[in-house]
């Protein structure tokens, strides 16, 4: 604002100096117009004084009316002894008394032309083969417009700027915006993070002091405590991996996405098998439509780690005895998975949270379900990376549906088109 401020008031000072410029030449133009005129003059008697009382002034012929309400005054002829003649125009206001003034002011002065103050009038003159020839021009019409532009450029830079305070006011808290949201996010991620790493190295440290409280234990009398530490060690650094991943997502670092047309139908595939035996294990059904020979154009190893994501949070909170379904299909363009499962609605209010980090739907069964909040996350990373879009399709009585769509090698060329 203060460089905007500073360049508004330079323009005004440009364009006051200017229009000054301009209303001195158009008196300037009107006076030479007036000296080049024809304008036929009344003469004097003999003498060095000007004697205006009794002396008629004569129109020129062929003067117009506009031509006798210009700014010029007075027109006057003189030589070195005295005022030969003098005309006025028709809207002169000038006593006898200051004409006599103004043509000895001229008579006395070397100057071409300028300013006389006292009257505010602009003279010119120059030499003819008669005498020197003046005109006289009011200042009034000069002034008064310049003074009213200058009011003019005046209110115009206030306005101006009041104008941009206003919009920078709004865009400095539109850019700002995302800042602010990027740190709150940077400080929830922090306390997140802190907290959840809390819970695995108070258990880590817990079962540390047990095992030092019975040093004449052997080790298989403390497998358990071994076991237990060796189970939250495993579950604090995948919770370390999967922070570092989205981490360097943030900070638009190299994620090594090794971009190749793959069989989507057998990454799919591979996934349901692979939880198959564990959704055996918890009472659990797993069935799936995969359409046959679908590409996509994608990293293997990351879309894997999607598709594992969307059936793993679909078996962690399916309802007892539920049922998982996992459907893929696409076309040339693009190609889509959903993974649905007949667990409890999620409320409308906590849907849009979903994809946020260390959010969980049901806090209270965090720990045993054996989550972070970070899976839904990391796909969503993982698909937008790959220029795909990810969300709910729908989430009800029945169940919740989450899918996503990635293009395939076509779908990511633009679109040529036929020429008629």
């Amino acid at each position: 604002m203060a460089l905007v401020g500073v360049v508004l008031i330079v323009m005004f000072f440009v364009l006051t100096i200017v229009t000054y410029a301009f209303e001195r030449q158009q008196t300037i133009g009107a006076l030479q117009e007036a000296l080049r005129g024809g304008r036929v003059l009344a003469f004097f008697p003999n003498g060095d004084s000007v004697m205006v009382d009794g002396v008629q002034s004569l129109d020129s012929e062929g003067e117009t009316d506009d031509e006798r309400r210009s700014s010029v005054v007075i027109i006057a002829l003189y030589d070195k002894d005295r005022v030969l003649a003098y005309d006025t125009s028709i809207n002169s206001d000038f006593t006898d008394s200051e004409i006599n003034a103004l043509l000895k002011y001229v008579r006395e002065t070397d100057d071409e032309g300028g300013i006389i103050t006292a009257y505010n009038v602009r003279f010119l003159k120059t030499a003819t083969d008669e005498g020197t020839k003046v005109a006289f021009a009011n200042r009034d019409s000069e002034i008064a417009t310049f003074a009213f532009l200058l009011r003019l450029y005046f209110f115009v830079t206030m306005v101006i700027l009041a104008i941009m305070f206003l919009i920078s006011d709004y865009m400095a808290k539109k850019a700002i915006e995302p800042v602010e949201k990027s740190w709150e996010k940077q400080n929830q991620f922090v306390a997140d993070a802190s907290h959840e790493l809390k819970t695995p190295l108070t258990v880590i440290l817990a079962n540390m002091d047990i095992m030092q409280a019975n040093k004449d234990s052997t080790i298989w009398e403390q497998n358990k405590w071994i076991e237990n530490t060796k189970s939250e060690a495993t579950r604090m650094a995948e919770l370390v991996g999967d922070m570092l991943f989205l981490a360097r997502s943030d900070a638009n670092m190299d994620q090594q996405y090794n971009f190749e047309e793959l069989n989507f139908t057998s990454v799919v595939e591979d996934c349901v098998l692979t939880f198959e035996s564990v959704a055996f294990e918890k009472g659990m059904t797993l069935s799936s439509q995969v359409a046959p020979d679908l590409y996509a154009y994608a990293d293997q190893t990351r879309i894997k780690q999607a598709v594992m994501v969307l059936i793993d949070n679909a078996i962690k909170y399916s309802g007892e005895n539920g049922h998982i379904f996992v459907q893929a299909e696409g076309n040339q363009r693009v190609v889509k998975l959903t993974v649905a499962n007949t667990g409890r609605e999620i409320p409308k209010e906590k849907q849009e949270h979903l994809f946020e980090r260390f959010y969980r739907v049901d806090e209270s069964r965090t720990r045993e379900r054996g989550g972070y909040g970070l899976g839904l996350s990391i796909a969503k990373n993982i698909i937008e990376a790959h220029g795909g879009t990810i969300g709910l399709e729908y989430s009800n009585e029945k169940g919740t549906c989450i899918g996503f769509s990635i293009p395939t090698k076509q779908g990511r060329e633009p679109i040529k088109l036929k020429r008629q």
